[in-house]
């Protein structure tokens, strides 16, 4: 006979204060636009979320290499520098949207995938064209966003097969170069980077060594060095600690230092036929946006926040959150739990473990906030390998694409310990010997509270019977009194 696991002792110590690393980016489509009404408004849950950037690479109007009458550039026989030869006005419409959502955006230059992989025919107009859409979007010409636009990121996955980038790697960096020294032609103090490799841990390969080695040649700026990782093959919260160290490492060996490491793509599952309920997917989006906390990763972006209508491949993106009417379930209410709990300064925290149940607690003016995830690992991720290797099929039309990548070695702490509850001892709290209100939100809505409790004289608040069953989250929020 099973005995259910005793109470999991988390313990606060509001007296002790950090910083929380700017982790707070997604991807996805703002909402709709005039000839694109598919799409639901997400900024509201941006907002809750407390979104601070969001990449563009997903929208709509992306600079493509050939004629394309969605492209930025619809057609590469137009004036150069006629504003009336490009075609911003959705792309607009999503920068204001972002930017009136209190975020900034990060933008994409990379071409219209899955539709044109190839290289551009031109370098020269190229650049030119690249340095009109910075100086649109960073500068006001032809009418751009009054707010500008200050990060730039340049290509997509270039070492996804045939799939994002259809030429050699060679023209892959003579494309970077014409980037960088278009958006410097611009305004020399924005920043760049690239190139958002899919397969990370792929050693001495030409869009990671090569390209690195490249930049540096060049003398090209490289202010950030975008990577992504989903964990199809792993379902661990802690592989991005794993990946983002060993590029590092990489970056830091090659000289780049200085250059900052941007995780521009995560989440739990990416390949179109991976599966898993909604509240085993929100689990681990609260675990793994904890324990990215405490990784060498700069900058991150999940991906995506959004309904997950894909306007490119035509079909429903699994790493979307909602519905495709942009109703919210456990993903878009873990991004919004998540964000709440991390703002303001964070606070230690102790009593988590590397088997899913996270914890991080953080303090904004009169709250204190703690966050807990229950993510229990599927047996097929516990099953021992044969290797570290992931290979997977990526249908293209008619089209099936076979792939793989290196994982991290796999953890047998990744195994569940089991706990369904919590006690939450916080100390410190500035209240002393005075009344807070607790309210507890879970991941599938429910809300409970506010509840009023009594901090002790010495600042001590006990918060017990904190539910914590499997593929489960909870907001602990401690709000002073009035």
């Amino acid at each position: 006979m099973s005995h259910p696991s005793p109470p999991r002792t988390l313990v606060v110590d509001a007296a002790d204060e950090g910083v929380f690393r700017p982790l707070n980016g997604v991807g996805g489509v703002p909402g709709p636009v005039a000839g694109h009404p598919q799409f639901p408004d997400m900024t509201p849950l941006w907002r809750e979320a407390g979104v601070t950037v969001v990449r563009s690479f997903d929208w709509v109007s992306r600079l493509d290499t050939r004629n394309n009458p969605t492209s930025l550039f619809p057609d590469w026989s137009a004036d150069v520098d006629d504003p009336a030869s490009y075609n911003f006005a959705a792309t607009d419409q999503w920068v204001e949207a972002v930017h009136a959502a209190g975020a900034e955006v990060m933008f994409t230059i990379a071409s219209s995938i899955p539709q044109n992989k190839l290289p551009t025919d031109d370098l020269e107009v190229y650049g030119r064209v690249v340095e009109h859409i910075v100086r649109h979007y960073s500068r006001g010409w032809a009418d751009g966003p009054t707010k500008p636009v200050r990060l730039y990121e340049f290509g997509d996955q270039p070492d996804f097969g045939p799939l994002h980038f259809a030429g050699r790697p060679e023209e892959f960096f003579a494309m970077y170069r014409a980037f960088c020294e278009a958006v410097q032609r611009v305004d020399e103090t924005l920043t760049v980077g690239g190139p958002a490799i899919a397969f990370p841990l792929e050693a001495d390969s030409p869009y990671r060594e090569g390209f690195l080695r490249f930049v540096r040649e060049n003398d090209l700026p490289l202010h950030f060095f975008s990577f992504l990782w989903f964990t199809d093959g792993s379902r661990d919260p802690l592989d991005y600690r794993y990946v983002s160290e060993r590029l590092r490492e990489v970056l830091d060996r090659h000289g780049f230092t200085e250059t900052e490491l941007t995780l521009c793509y995560w989440n739990y599952l990416a390949v179109p036929s991976s599966s898993a309920p909604p509240a085993e997917k929100g689990a681990f989006q609260v675990a793994t946006a904890i324990h990215l906390q405490d990784t060498v990763i700069d900058h991150a972006f999940f991906f995506r926040a959004d309904s997950g209508i894909d306007p490119h491949y035509g079909f429903v993106d699994p790493g979307g959150v909602g519905d495709v009417e942009g109703r919210p379930d456990e993903r878009s209410r873990a991004l919004a739990l998540a964000g709440r709990a991390m703002r303001g300064r964070r606070l230690a925290a102790q009593g988590g473990d590397e088997s899913g149940l996270a914890c991080i607690a953080g303090r904004e003016d009169t709250v204190v906030r703690v966050l807990v995830s229950n993510y229990v690992a599927p047996d097929s991720a516990l099953a021992p390998r044969d290797e570290d290797r992931f290979t997977f099929r990526i249908p293209i039309g008619e089209q099936r694409i076979e792939l793989g990548l290196t994982l991290p070695p796999q953890r047998p702490e990744l195994a569940s310990a089991g706990a369904t509850s919590a006690r939450i001892e916080i100390h410190g709290l500035p209240w002393n010997d005075g009344d807070v209100a607790v309210t507890r939100t879970t991941l599938d809505g429910g809300v409970h509270g506010p509840v009023r409790a009594r901090v002790s004289a010495a600042g001590d608040l006990v918060v017990d019977d904190v539910d914590l069953p499997p593929q489960s989250a909870v907001l602990v929020e401690v709000r002073a009194a009035g």
